[in-house]
């Protein structure tokens, strides 16, 4: 492995404003390669001086040169001409007749199928004149990797690497990209130069990131080795990378990176003595430099603050649908102060209306209702818990019984997933069989996971992607089995394959609406086999009707499961059910301390009463049909395809674009300037009534955008913050 055949030299140094370091000597670290025997540069139009220092050296050498080009031009003034002009500037600029590879500078570039058809017809046609041998692709992430695999597949993939940043040190990911004979560069080895500084040295900006440089440090402290050798190291344990593109300030860091290469080559123990995997970093700012300077003084105190508390509270918080990673990673205000109707003002004050999440569905009647926290107050000065019963579970009971004349018999919890570990319980009870299908979200517990065990992408059949099984015993798997919604082909075949499903536990409805009498098919078939049918409602209840969004299809299961809306925010879970199901489980030990307090029950039906005497479900699903109404006018009349899904009183759309995360996040982002908490879902309540006419003015100026946007520059020109994270679609 020799210097030459190995690394790259990255000409973004040239650029004084590039990195950390201003004092930069680009020219003499350019001709010491040369002279090395570095032949391959890594540049671009939007590096400044490299082409002007590279036109000297080029017409005596023989360099092979690989460039970048954002194609970022409105579709509407000579785009194909552009693309043209811009390719023939680099030759010229660069004194070179063939490009060894140009790359794409927009990873966005090919889900913008307008642009890229013409982009991606040019490159061919340079290439089959030999102008350019390689066309390929920078990446910031492997999401983005993903997306455009499935669009084009590069002939270069460059992407970052380094030890916080170690997504692409997997192993089958980059066998899986040799296999289709992709070359690949990495880049970004010392992340612009900050792992080669002590921490003392760092910008203010970086040391937000104190815990991972201290972990750093203490890594080179421990193994007694420097920066420059430890980054090098890792970079070059990965094999099956072909080049590595390193960037410069001066003749004296070429020098010490030429001979740290060399003793490693000598010693290559070192490839294998130090194990990396704790200074990997999730921290996809930290792991992204085009985000370091875009976040001001306010947004960085409270990103601060998430950073912090993600080092004392595992994950930062117990719902991963309130991450700020969700929305708007740093930019998401994240805490809140308080909140009332469906406002929130966040620890700096600011005031917002929310027309995202209310709670993640448990603010039907509005935050902070005044009648129902009055009822819940006067309970908690009686005493919230004692060592004897409330009578309040009874009357709940009553009443939720009353509203589901099916049900005979209920009991409480104050999760969702709780609840619905109970509900598993007394159906395996009774049906003495273990196995279970699914169709919908049904919490983190591990019966539920366990489902990914036979096939790591079961879950994903339901449209809840990427959840991970560790810490599931292995011993459950082929315990749970998923079947998709309005698939009753494929349901009636996982019975026939599972003779031992003895429980059926599926949302009433979601996203799709049933079709086919599929919801009566699913109850024919459970009846006629003596299969448990439990409808999960922790979402759907309350919404579409006074109790479960069954009684509008008129089907009936065995038991029912509600919560979220249930206490207007106060936790307090159902079980309903037939009471000959119910009532084998006396003998199961189910039982909790923090069950048996008030402030549940005394919240429910002190919200069951408001609700039935407003009827809120009328109020929130007619609000949530003029907001459907509005999304489906603003994308006629701006010419953006959405597809708009979703019970009314829970609206969502999602663009019918390979950009759709991208212009989601855009979203936010703009929403957030008008003072306004905003996705591309919302969680109705009784207070949004009045706010609609704001809400759909401010959406209809980023609906006007978002066209322009789909013309002119890469959505990315826009966004000051990374993209929301993907995954758990159906968390919420």
């Amino acid at each position: 492995m020799s210097l030459n055949k190995k690394l790259i030299l990255g000409c973004a140094q040239s650029d004084d404003n590039y990195g950390l370091s201003r004092n930069k000597k680009f020219e003499e670290v350019l001709q010491n390669a040369i002279k090395s025997g570095l032949n391959f540069l890594d540049t671009s139009p939007y590096y400044r001086n490299s082409s002007s220092i590279i036109k000297k050296i080029n017409s005596k050498k023989n360099i092979n040169i690989i460039s970048k080009l954002k194609f970022d031009y409105d579709l509407k003034s000579n785009f194909e001409k552009r693309i043209r002009n811009d390719i023939n500037d680099i030759l010229s600029a660069n004194n070179t007749k063939v490009l060894y590879g140009l790359l794409i500078h927009d990873s966005l570039l090919p889900l913008n199928s307008k642009k890229w058809k013409i982009v991606f017809k040019v490159l061919n046609e340079y290439k089959e004149k030999k102008i350019i041998k390689k066309i390929g692709i920078s990446v910031y992430n492997t999401f983005e990797l993903d997306n455009i695999l499935k669009i084009f597949t590069p002939e270069i993939i460059q992407f970052p690497l380094n030890v916080f940043y170690q997504s692409f040190a997997n192993k089958e990911l980059l066998k899986k990209l040799k296999r289709q004979k992709i070359e690949l560069h990495a880049r970004s080895i010392f992340l612009q130069g900050s792992l080669l500084k002590n921490f003392k040295s760092l910008s203010p900006q970086l040391k937000i990131w104190r815990s991972e440089f201290l972990k750093w440090s203490e890594f080179l402290s421990d193994n007694k080795i420097n920066a420059l050798k430890a980054s090098l190291v890792f970079a070059l344990n990965n094999e099956l990378i072909d080049k590595f593109v390193i960037g410069l300030d001066n003749k004296k860091q070429f020098e010490a990176v030429k001979n740290e290469f060399i003793k490693i080559q000598k010693n290559k123990k070192l490839l294998n003595n130090l194990n990396f995997n704790k200074l990997n970093s999730d921290n996809i700012i930290l792991t992204d430099p085009r985000y370091w300077y875009s976040i001001n003084n306010k947004e960085k105190l409270n990103y601060k603050k998430w950073i912090d508390l993600r080092e004392k509270v595992l994950n930062g918080g117990m719902l991963l649908s309130k991450r700020p990673d969700q929305f708007l990673p740093a930019g998401w205000p994240t805490f809140y102060r308080k909140a009332s109707g469906c406002h929130i003002w966040d620890i700096n004050n600011k005031k917002y209306l929310d027309f995202s999440l209310m709670g993640v569905g448990t603010n039907i009647l509005g935050y902070s209702n005044k009648s129902i926290n009055n009822h819940v107050i006067k309970n908690i000065n009686n005493g919230s818990i004692s060592t004897l019963n409330s009578g309040l579970d009874k009357l709940l009971a009553e009443k939720l019984i009353k509203i589901h004349p099916w049900s005979k018999m209920a009991t409480f919890s104050r999760t969702g997933a709780e609840a619905n570990a109970i509900a598993i319980r007394i159906a395996r009870i009774f049906s003495q069989k273990d196995e279970i299908a699914i169709c919908g979200y049904h919490g983190w517990h591990d019966w539920y996971l366990s489902s990914n065990l036979s096939n790591k992408k079961n879950l994903d059949e339901i449209h809840l992607s990427g959840l991970s099984t560790i810490g599931i015993p292995k011993k459950l798997k082929g315990l749970t089995h998923p079947f998709r919604y309005n698939d009753i082909k494929g349901f009636k075949k996982l019975l026939r394959k599972n003779p031992n499903i003895g429980t059926v536990f599926m949302e009433v409805e979601r996203n799709e609406k049933p079709k086919n009498n599929f919801l009566k098919q699913i109850r024919n078939i459970t009846k006629r086999k003596k299969i448990v049918l439990i409808f999960d409602e922790c979402t759907s209840g309350f919404r579409e009707t006074n109790g479960g969004l069954h009684k509008k299809y008129k089907i009936y299961p065995d038991i029912a499961v509600f919560g979220k809306s249930i206490g207007n925010g106060i936790p307090i879970t159902a079980v309903i059910g037939k009471k000959e199901i119910m009532i084998k489980a006396r003998k199961s030990f189910i039982s909790s301390t923090f069950w048996t307090d008030a402030t549940g029950p005394a919240a429910a039906l002190s919200t069951l009463k408001e609700m039935e005497r407003i009827k809120s479900w009328k109020k929130i699903t007619k609000i949530g049909r003029r907001i459907k109404m509005k999304w489906l006018k603003l994308s006629k009349k701006y010419k953006i395809k959405i597809k708009i899904q979703g019970i009314d009183a829970l609206p969502s759309f999602s663009f019918d674009s390979n950009l759709n995360l991208y212009f989601k996040t855009f979203i936010t982002q703009e929403m957030l300037k008008k003072k306004i908490l905003a996705t591309n879902s919302v969680y109705c309540c009784i207070q949004h009534e009045k706010y609609l006419n704001i809400y759909f003015e401010e959406l209809e100026k980023i609906f006007s955008q978002i066209k322009k946007i789909s013309d002119g520059k890469s959505i990315a020109y826009y966004l000051r913050f990374p993209v929301s994270q993907p995954g758990f679609s159906r968390l919420n």
